[in-house]
């Protein structure tokens, strides 16, 4: 029986270390674009916890700025207060509380615009203060999750290296003939894997029926026969 044979258990062997190889090399394929998701990700994150503090910040130099110019207004009211004490003309009088009235109209819109922003500044405040806990920690779980999936990277390099040797040293312990075979049907085979069992007469590969002589070649000649449908080296599992 072809199975038992110790050239086909080696050919086996290299075609399981074939796919985990290609396994390997698909996995390092997708790790820079996965690393490049996970850094965009924890750069979105942390943006966010950097916006909500500007906002805060904007908010808290905006009240700043209303209760500087709160001030001033009230010194120039009492300045103008001090100037009427000092005038002696109805007329230069009304102008001056003509003006204490438009300084002190001005001071009453910053005030409510002072209003409206300390509101905001509570909001904000809030919103920045559950960005700091949640968000840093989701972005602290997110940066292990890429440190990581950067280490296994480097292991699954590393595992990549010593598998490649372990093939070129399989590759010479399998039959020349066997092998030949084997290198034609990886080539005309679009994906793995390149051999498989037998299974109700349908090969494992690519699950359709094979005729009777495929069957009868694996059965009973002690030689490499291929699928007929779709060119899978096939056995019997005996």
């Amino acid at each position: 029986m072809l199975f038992q044979d110790p050239d086909f258990q080696n050919l086996l062997l290299l075609h399981s270390r074939d796919r985990r190889c290609q396994k390997l090399i698909e996995e390092l394929k997708e790790l820079p674009e996965d690393l490049a998701r996970l850094d965009r990700n924890i750069d979105v994150e942390k943006k966010s916890v950097e916006l909500a503090l500007a906002e805060w910040k904007s908010l808290e130099s905006q009240n700043n700025t209303l209760e500087k110019e709160i001030l001033s207004l009230n010194d120039q009211i009492a300045k103008q207060r001090n100037r009427q004490l000092e005038v002696k003309k109805n007329e230069e009088y009304q102008a001056l509380e003509n003006e204490i009235a438009s300084l002190q109209q001005k001071i009453e819109e910053r005030e409510n615009q002072q209003i409206e922003v300390l509101l905001k500044i509570d909001g904000a405040r809030e919103t920045a203060e559950i960005a700091q806990g949640k968000i840093t920690q989701r972005v602290a779980e997110m940066e292990d999750q890429r440190n990581k999936r950067a280490s296994i990277g480097e292991e699954r390099k590393l595992e990549l290296e010593e598998l490649k040797k372990e093939i070129e040293e399989t590759r010479k312990g399998v039959d020349p003939t066997f092998l030949s075979t084997y290198d034609r049907v990886t080539k005309i085979v679009s994906r793995p894997p390149y051999m498989a069992p037998i299974a109700d007469q349908k090969c494992s590969g690519c699950h359709l029926r094979v005729s009777n002589d495929v069957v009868s070649s694996v059965l009973v000649e002690k030689k490499i026969t291929q699928c007929d449908q779709c060119g899978r080296i096939v056995y019997v599992e005996r």
